[in-house]
This record gives C-alpha cells, sequence and structure tokens, in this order.
C-alpha cells in the first residue's frame, strides 16, 4: 500500500523526535458536551503514528475517530485500526471528506463505521516501491487479510477490498458495503455537527490531556533504545527532585536513572490506560499523574529477561510551555517473574513483532479456505 504517512505539539514531537524525524498526520481531540471526545486524524499517517495516536486516545472511554487522510504506511493503519478496535471506539470519515489506503484501513477498525453525506473511503492492494514502479507486495497483502480476517470480514468482503490493483481504487459506498457484507451506517446529523463545530477543551480538561501526554510519551521513551532514551535526559526533571521519597538534585536523578538502563538496556513500559488518575492545578499548571504499568526489561550481558508490574506517580509542571517531572516514585507491585529464554527475548516484547506473527498466522487460515486465484487477488 502506497507509503503513507501523527502532533500535545512540543512536548509529544520533542520525546519522540529520537525515533524518527517524518513528518506524521496531525491529531486533534475535542471533548464533546455528552461527555465523550472526537478525535481527528489528518494528512499522511507514518509508523511514528502509533504512539502518537495511543498517547492522546489511551485515556478515552468513549470517543469517535474521524479521518481524513489519501493514506499511508499499511503496517501504521493496521496497527491503529487495531487500537481503535480494542477500544471499541466508533470511525468517521466526515462530510466530503475523504480516506483512502492506509486510512482505510484503520477506519475499518470501528466497533461502529459511520459515512457522511459525500465521503470517500478507498481500498486497494498493498504494494511497495521498486524504483518507480507499484508493485504489489505478497506479504503486505498477506498481513492486510489477515487483519481483515480478525475484525471479522468475510472472505468475500476481503476479496472486494483488496482486489484493486495498486494504480487503481475501490472506493466504497453504503449500497456495496450492504452487498458485501460490510457493516457502515450513516453518520447521524449530531456527530456530523461535531465534526463541523470543533468544540475546543476547556483549560482543565487541557491541563490533564497534556499531563496523561507527558507521562504516555516519557514511557514510550524509556522502551526505546540508551541512545535515544538519554537525550536531553536532564531537561525532564526539575533542578531538585523529589525522588522516591528523597530530595535529590537533578543530575543524580539522572545518573540512577542511566544506570538502571545500561543494567537493562532492553525495555518495554506498557501504561494501563484504564489506571491513570490526573488531577491538576491550573494557577500553577502542575499535574499529578498516577497509574500502573507492566514492564518487560532484558539485561544487557547475561540476557536475563524480568516483568513485573509498578505503579507511578509523577507531579510535572510547566505544562504550559517546557514540562518537567518535580516529584517521581512508584512501587513493584507484584513478585517480579524471571525469565530465562534469550529466544524469547525480542519476541516476547517487541509489539511489531507480536502483532505481525499474529496476523500472520490469521492471514494462514484465511489462504487455506481461498482459492489460488483470490489470494493472488488480496
Amino acid at each position: 500500500m502506497r507509503r503513507v504517512c501523527i502532533g500535545w505539539i512540543v512536548l509529544v514531537s520533542a520525546l519522540f523526535s529520537a525515533l524518527s524525524s517524518a513528518k506524521g498526520a496531525k491529531i486533534d481531540v475535542s471533548r464533546l458536551d455528552d461527555g465523550s471526545a472526537l478525535v481527528l486524524l489528518q494528512g499522511d499517517i507514518e509508523l511514528d503514528d502509533i504512539a502518537q495516536f495511543w498517547a492522546r486516545a489511551a485515556t478515552l472511554s468513549k470517543a469517535t475517530i474521524a479521518f481524513r487522510s489519501d493514506g499511508g504506511s499499511l503496517l501504521a493503519g493496521i496497527r491503529i485500526g487495531t487500537l481503535i478496535r480494542e477500544r471499541e471506539f466508533v470511525t468517521l470519515v466526515p462530510d466530503g471528506a475523504r480516506c483512502a489506503s492506509a486510512c482505510a484501513v484503520a477506519w475499518l477498525g470501528g466497533l461502529q463505521r459511520l459515512m457522511g453525506n459525500g465521503s470517500k473511503v478507498g481500498f486497494h492492494a498493498a504494494y511497495v516501491l521498486k524504483g518507480h514502479r507499484t508493485v504489489e507486495s505478497g506479504p503486505g497483502n498477506a498481513v492486510l487479510g489477515a487483519y481483515l480476517f480478525q475484525l471479522g470480514l468475510s472472505e468475500d468482503s476481503i476479496v472486494y477490498l483488496t482486489g484493486a490493483d495498486p494504480d487503481s481504487i475501490t472506493w466504497l459506498s453504503l449500497e456495496q458495503a450492504v452487498d458485501h457484507g460490510i457493516a457502515v451506517s450513516p453518520a447521524p446529523e449530531e456527530t456530523r455537527a461535531a465534526t463541523l463545530t470543533s468544540p475546543v477543551v476547556n483549560e482543565r480538561n487541557d491541563l490533564e490531556r497534556r499531563a496523561t501526554d507527558f507521562v504516555l510519551a516519557l514511557a514510550a521513551r524509556w522502551s526505546s533504545p540508551n541512545e535515544a532514551a538519554f537525550r536531553s535526559l536532564d531537561e525532564l526533571y526539575a533542578e531538585t527532585v523529589r525522588y522516591h521519597g528523597k530530595s535529590m538534585p537533578r543530575q543524580a536523578v539522572v545518573t540512577e536513572k542511566q544506570r538502571f538502563a545500561e543494567r537493562w538496556p532492553e525495555r518495554s513500559y506498557t501504561v494501563r490506560p484504564e489506571s491513570i488518575s490526573v488531577t491538576c492545578v491550573k494557577e500553577g499548571e502542575t499535574c499529578s499523574v498516577k497509574g500502573i504499568m507492566s514492564r518487560f526489561l532484558v539485561s544487557g550481558a547475561a540476557k536475563t529477561m524480568a516483568r513485573d508490574v509498578t505503579s507511578f506517580e509523577y507531579y510535572i509542571a510547566g505544562l504550559g510551555k517546557a514540562p518537567y517531572i518535580e516529584e517521581e516514585t512508584g512501587s513493584i507491585m507484584n513478585e517480579p517473574s524471571v525469565l530465562a529464554r534469550p529466544h524469547d527475548r525480542v519476541q516476547n516484547w517487541n509489539p511489531f513483532t507480536a502483532v505481525r506473527r499474529s496476523l500472520a498466522r490469521l492471514f494462514a487460515n484465511v489462504s487455506r479456505s481461498t482459492t489460488r486465484q483470490s489470494v493472488q487477488r488480496d
């Protein structure tokens, strides 16, 4: 699929800049009167947008994800679509908007899929670029087909959505969706109105969102290699930090963090979104963020692996401009489990590897029940 291409813009961009310099899609979150949220994703979708989307949407309990995009990275579209389905969000292509390629793949993840008046949703087979030519990708189609199967689409639906060659596109209409058993509904009036008015979050909610984004981005940063994790590390902390109950100078905290990271150079931190609790003081632009995260750690020399679940609490100041940590604390909530199978090291904790393997297995089930010709069209 076309190599396509997300934005609390200053902080999250800074924390993720070590991971990629690619310019991704823009994501805006608005709070609606009924307590739900509207997330508008616009522009090309890149791999970095997976973490960016998760940082924006992880704490939302009810949301509609609206798309305006001509496509992007197939893997990014699949992963964002998977996150949408896991969170049971609604997806929408607003009135007159277009959502194609990787965008359409992500839109399919909605527990309920909506189309506005005059909107267009387009699909085609996966492809790669070879020189200046687009060439259909067998492995890409395998992953795409597995994802569609995982969403509950029928064999006929999968063949229809992936039947167009890389240089053409199949535009899905409400009528065609019915014909091929793809659940799609026209967007209700109140949903279409919300996308036009784009309500702005109030200041308190905005502070809470910024604080939450900071913590989620911090977890993502500490899941990256040490070179990226250590970059500008001292800028994340106040001059004096209350660190696990002790008042310590910034450099001492940074040194302790680096020692831990050097002992466990491969790390995966996963914040549990339902556990996050945020309390803010608007006047001081300071928030307390509490929650629970799962950690998977791999030592450098012995390749010893460990899993645990920890609580955390951060006091974050400066949320109006350049946020920094004034206090950090936490504790291990369970007895850490130590693993000793080095060959599982990457597979167990790398989310992209896990997704690819899972989708590949699912596609194998699809391919066994299709003819050779239909598989080639997928």
